[in-house]
């Protein structure tokens, strides 16, 4: 699938708008994370996102049962409602399509808004979570739902990063990103944007399983505070910096980002004009 090994955004993009998105999806990488330590060690021997641990555990569960594996309802939950969240996601992408093409020259926007709507669906999934483990006297004996809505929404938003169309990055599994991160260093082919998204993404994901961890054991009622902050700022963060305004080819006006990566280039050609001018006179 060639659109998935291709930056499409990359094609027109100004660095300094990629730079932001691919900093926007190291912070989804973080607070997936968080949710995948709260949810791991609070309902054990279970994955919110990273589904190919889930289809494992299955495999585990059907002969070793808890305490030694997992309980194989709460990982059935998860995959299931994961699944429903990833495919519920296409049909709302695909209703919001009417801005991936941006201009006359149909360029790929850096973050289209259909991505954005999509992550704020997840984030009245993550608030909803929050309040339930927030109000319950046991989070984990409410697993079930739990995990229902936590999967919902880490399916949600692995379609609605996909649809970026950023090679290697997924964040909510990061095979595909060691994969890319492997290769490139055996090619000898990174450069330091994929440096930035294929190492950035693996260590966010780590520390945030980290902090969700430490909130666990400090701050057991608000763990699940963070990832949801994360979350709504990296919307606000893409509607405001990333939002397409439909850009010409002639470098009318675009985004905060684009505007000031288009200065530079604007004051090289006012230094020209003079001269070329005079040339014209002469």
């Amino acid at each position: 699938m060639p659109d998935r090994v291709v930056d499409l955004a990359a094609q027109h993009a100004p660095p300094a708008l990629l730079a932001v998105r691919d900093w926007l999806l190291v912070a989804l990488a973080f607070a997936t994370g968080i949710y995948e330590g709260i949810c791991f060690l609070t309902f054990g021997k279970v994955f919110s996102a990273a589904q190919t641990g889930n289809i494992v555990l299955i495999g585990i569960g059907a002969r070793t049962h808890q305490p030694a594996g997992p309980n194989e309802v709460t990982v059935a939950i998860a995959l299931a409602s994961w699944f429903v969240g990833a495919a519920l996601a296409m049909p709302i992408l695909k209703t919001f399509f009417g801005d991936k093409d941006v201009g006359d020259h149909h360029a790929f926007p850096v973050w289209p808004r259909r991505v954005s709507i999509v992550l704020a669906i997840a984030l009245i999934l993550e608030a909803g979570f929050l309040a339930v483990w927030a109000t319950a006297a046991s989070p984990a004996t409410l697993a079930y739902p739990l995990m229902a809505m936590s999967a919902f929404a880490m399916g949600l938003q692995m379609n609605a990063v996909r649809s970026l169309h950023v090679p290697g990055i997924s964040i909510t599994a990061m095979t595909a990103t060691f994969a890319d991160l492997a290769g490139g260093v055996g090619k000898w082919s990174l450069t330091a944007p994929a440096v930035r998204r294929l190492a950035g993404t693996p260590v966010a994901i780590i520390a945030g399983a980290f902090v969700g961890d430490v909130m666990l054991g400090h701050a057991h009622r608000y763990a699940p505070v963070v990832p949801m902050i994360v979350m709504a700022v990296v919307i606000v963060i893409a509607s405001v910096a990333l939002k397409p305004h439909g850009p010409s080819p002639a470098g009318q006006q675009g985004s905060p980002v684009q505007q000031a990566g288009r200065q530079p280039l604007r004051r090289r050609a006012d230094r020209r004009r003079p001269f070329e001018q005079a040339n014209c006179c002469g």
